[in-house]
């Protein structure tokens, strides 16, 4: 059984099964919300919904969504009015009178202006005052609207333009009117629904508002949270990819927090988690994007989902540079919130034949964490794991792509058996494995030259038992 929704369930699937699809209307909308209400602590309020005022809403009998969102209005509202309907209804009469203003006043902006005001005001609900005439004009000039220093200063006052858009100030920041409850998410909403034909160009301008360095950290933080909003109320995967592009190079730290929130939510969390997982299938992602897709499968997502977080991050590392920081990051994460998930996801990589880069990429970066590396220790203790340790360092030590951070790595590892860091006996062997076969031998010259004592120390003694296992399966394959 399949349950799902006419707008889910569409294309050759729906087309197929239509003979055997049974299709059910929404449950009444007033005991929905009544029960809703029960459910929100709010019995208190179920006996509002028998006022005539909602007979509207009951004979038009929304769907199950909207009559749990009008369930949560009803809960969250300051008392039994008209403001409950207005919201619900998404302050359609005060968006038209706001949107459509007359001008009669002198000084004042005109019309497109004044829009523009409203939309950035509502982008930045709550921003600093120059953010939002900043995001005003932004807007402006993305519809050629000529926007230069000589046509501000010509156009109406900051004062008049805040005014004509019915914005509040409070201590530097701009607000629209906060008695009305989430109205700035509904002009937001109202926008995309009243302009389809420009949501492209409207989607670009808010997210580069956003990404915008003249806009301070905190005022982008709430343009992101207001486009998520967006994004879940008009169901646009569109923005959420827009703030990840636009958002990973100039302002990754503000793009995972937002983005892993919005992961673990219940409403938005299968969307953005999907996408995490989309954005790494083409055949090139942009550096930027990998690295803010491994941040944030090494936040809080490895803690709350690592299984999904591990699957996600492959898809990543299988793009990344072999050693980098967001990898190292992410896996050294995991590895130390759920230890038993990532080994029974790298044995399963490293046996693959041939072993992918993602895997590859994978037991690099858990080499270069304290966590990772002990990881990988315990799985060379298995007899398959052994085999697996040691065929992933030769193929790192085979690859010009890899080799370099290879190395590198064995350098760290051969320094911390050396301090007492990591098991020497336990290295001395498995590394002799490694470097068996002659041709991987010739990596060892580098320590020839920089320690004297070579033959007495770490990797003296690997290259020493290296040859004598060597010459041991020589003798052994002739007789």
């Amino acid at each position: 059984m399949v349950l799902t929704t006419p707008d889910d369930w569409e294309g050759q699937c729906a087309e197929e099964t239509r003979s055997i699809t049974v299709e059910h209307s929404s449950p009444d909308a007033k005991p929905l919300v009544q029960q809703a209400l029960r459910d929100l602590g709010s019995e208190d309020r179920v006996h509002w919904t028998e006022d005539a005022l909602y007979d509207e809403i009951w004979q038009s009998n929304p769907p199950a969504q909207e009559a749990r969102r009008l369930a949560h209005i009803i809960h969250q509202a300051a008392s039994n009015n008209s403001y409950i309907i207005d919201e619900f209804r998404g302050w359609n009469h005060y968006l038209d009178d706001l949107l459509t203003p007359d001008h009669d006043s002198h000084g004042g902006p005109d019309l497109l202006s004044t829009r523009a005001t409203v939309w950035a005001g509502a982008l930045l609900h709550g921003g600093q005052k120059q953010s939002v005439l900043h995001a005003s004009d932004s807007l402006l000039k993305k519809l050629r609207v000529p926007r230069e220093p000589s046509d501000i200063l010509a156009d109406a006052t900051s004062t008049h333009r805040l005014k004509a858009a019915r914005l509040e100030r409070d201590n530097g920041r701009v607000f629209h009117p906060r008695d009305k409850h989430d109205l700035a998410p509904a002009i937001l909403k109202n926008l995309w629904e009243e302009f389809p034909t420009q949501q492209k160009l409207l989607r670009e301008w808010a997210v580069s508002v956003a990404a915008d360095r003249a806009v301070s950290d905190d005022d982008a933080r709430i343009a992101v949270r207001m486009l998520l909003r967006l994004a879940e109320a008009v169901h646009d995967n569109a923005i959420i990819d827009a703030i990840a592009d636009n958002l990973a190079e100039r302002r990754r730290p503000l793009a995972v927090e937002a983005l892993t929130s919005a992961a673990l939510t219940p409403s938005l969390g299968r969307h953005v988690r999907r996408r995490l997982y989309q954005w790494m299938l083409p055949e090139a992602p942009t550096p930027a994007l990998v690295a803010l897709v491994a941040d944030i499968c090494g936040g809080e997502l490895a803690e709350h989902e690592p299984s999904i977080a591990l699957t996600r991050l492959a898809r990543a590392a299988a793009h990344a540079p072999y050693l980098s920081p967001p990898m190292v990051g992410a896996f050294r994460r995991l590895a130390s919130i759920n230890e038993p998930v990532v080994m029974k996801a790298l044995e399963t990589w490293l046996a693959e034949e041939p072993t992918k880069r993602h895997a590859l990429v994978a037991f690099l970066s858990l080499a270069a964490s304290t966590e990772g590396a002990q990881l990988l220790l315990r799985l060379s203790m298995e007899p398959h794991g052994r085999r697996f340790f040691v065929r992933a360092w030769q193929q790192l030590l085979d690859s010009d792509r890899s080799r370099t951070a290879a190395d590198e790595e064995l350098d760290h590892w051969g320094t911390a058996a050396e301090n007492g860091a990591l098991p020497s006996e336990q290295l001395i062997d498995l590394f002799a494995d490694i470097y068996e076969p002659k041709i991987y031998r010739s990596g060892l010259r580098r320590f020839f030259a920089r320690d004297p004592d070579f033959q007495s120390s770490f990797w003296g003694e690997v290259l020493e038992q290296a040859i004598a296992r060597s010459r041991r399966n020589e003798r052994d394959a002739t007789e």
